[in-house]
């Protein structure tokens, strides 16, 4: 990022005049995206343009040329990516992230097993790579379908019929009791 704080406290000597010292290639996209002009600028606040701090009132990274920043900073986006509140194979770590994990792979071995089998190309024969997304985006909708409607057979009993599926007539609920309870009961609270 540009810094016009830490560009006055460390001003760079111009240069003479004459063609730039070094010629930037515009075909080469990690050359163009290093130039200072492609970068942001950090605005300044609306204070600091008539009356400029000094140096001391000024945060630590506007005078030096490199900081430290801490491993679990939550400002840096580099390395809070890799910042977990749980650390990698806790107890704690193990007990948030081994269901999900398991939830994930069950989904997955749904939809690549069966009938289904998103991960067979013969399943989805049209070409090109957008028609292929749009086909996968179909089966997976297709399966998750498939999945609330056995939830819903182990829970009441009922299937899903064509109509379950068109949005063009609500249906309207006529008895005001609760369904019978047929699934496992809540768990304990406390």
């Amino acid at each position: 990022m540009n810094c016009v704080r830490r560009d006055r406290l460390r001003p760079t000597t111009p240069r003479g005049s004459g063609p730039p010292p070094t010629v930037i290639n515009l075909a080469d996209n990690r050359t163009r995206a290093a130039h200072p002009a492609a970068r942001p600028t950090v605005q300044l606040p609306a204070d600091e343009w008539h009356t400029q701090p000094t140096a001391a009132e000024l945060p630590e990274v506007c005078g030096k040329s490199d900081i430290t920043v801490p491993a679990d900073a939550r400002g840096d986006r580099k390395i809070a990516k890799f910042r977990q509140d749980n650390h990698y194979l806790t107890h704690s770590w193990t007990a948030s992230y081994k269901p999900i994990r398991s939830h994930n792979e069950g989904i997955h071995g749904r939809l690549k097993s069966g009938e289904m089998d998103i991960g067979n190309p013969k399943h989805r024969p049209a070409p090109g790579q957008v028609a292929q997304t749009l086909l996968i985006a179909l089966m997976v909708t297709a399966g998750n379908l498939d999945i609330l409607e056995t939830w819903l057979y182990q829970r009441t009993g009922t299937e899903l019929t064509d109509t379950d599926y068109t949005a063009d007539t609500p249906q309207a609920k006529t008895d005001t009791d609760p369904p019978p309870t047929t699934g496992l009961p809540p768990p304990p609270t406390g």
